[in-house]
């Protein structure tokens, strides 16, 4: 009996040191767990203010990408409005350049033929003789010589449309060049050999004369061709 009942007492020592470890171990079994869900939670938190703050700093960079696409719109067509002013500027300049230089050539026509014929009341009373005697370079105020009789004639002008040649090394250069302008309008364009051989010039001083017109921007130059401006005309 009393080694029966010191095995039961050992036995029931082993049960409740059995019982007291399992305890314990079930006890840090959740402390762990509950260790791993605050972790699991913290992480979870940081994770979702992570994406936020991303998420937000993503939308003002768009914000301001989408602004400086604007900034950069309005700096192109501030640019592109500017271009169109500053070339409504030039071509109001070149066209009252050309109607200037249209006045100043009318004035000279008339002050020409005012100079050779005197009044227009008395043109029928000049005599060929006197505008002889004075030297004076005498043309037809309007040139008539349409392109088809010039390449019929071998680029000479008839006698009903000039009365002389114009002398290369006497004559004015505004002259010579208001000359080629009115001969080049009347034909509705010419050549350089058209007007070398009609006005009277050399090769050099037409080449210089057609250069210096085209600089004003009252001649244009299309296939070997010159040709008057339209804004010049109007």
């Amino acid at each position: 009996m009393a080694l029966n009942n010191l095995w039961e007492q050992e036995r029931s020592q082993r049960l409740q040191i059995t019982a007291e470890r399992r305890q314990k171990v079930n006890q840090w079994k959740q402390l762990t767990q509950q260790e791993f869900q605050m972790q699991a939670d913290m992480l979870h938190q940081e994770l979702s203010s992570f994406i936020t703050s991303l998420d937000n700093n993503r939308k003002l960079q768009q914000q301001q990408f989408q602004q400086e696409i604007v900034e950069r719109q309005l700096e192109i067509l501030q640019i592109k409005t500017d271009v169109w002013q500053r070339q409504q500027e030039y071509r109001q300049q070149r066209a009252a350049k050309a109607q200037a230089l249209f006045q100043n050539l009318q004035n000279f026509r008339a002050i020409l033929h005012n100079s050779v014929w005197g009044d227009y009341s008395h043109e029928q009373a000049v005599s060929p003789t006197r505008a002889k005697e004075e030297k004076l370079v005498v043309t037809v105020p309007k040139w008539s010589i349409p392109r088809s009789a010039i390449k019929a004639n071998g680029f000479r002008p008839s006698a009903n449309t000039m009365t002389k040649k114009v002398p290369a090394l006497n004559a004015d250069a505004d002259t010579v060049k208001s000359k080629v302008q009115q001969y080049i309008q009347q034909a509705e364009g010419a050549t350089l050999i058209e007007i070398e051989e009609v006005i009277g010039l050399s090769r050099v001083q037409t080449i210089d004369i057609l250069r210096s017109l085209i600089k004003q921007g009252v001649l244009e130059q299309r296939d070997r061709q010159y040709f008057i401006r339209q804004q010049a005309i109007s």
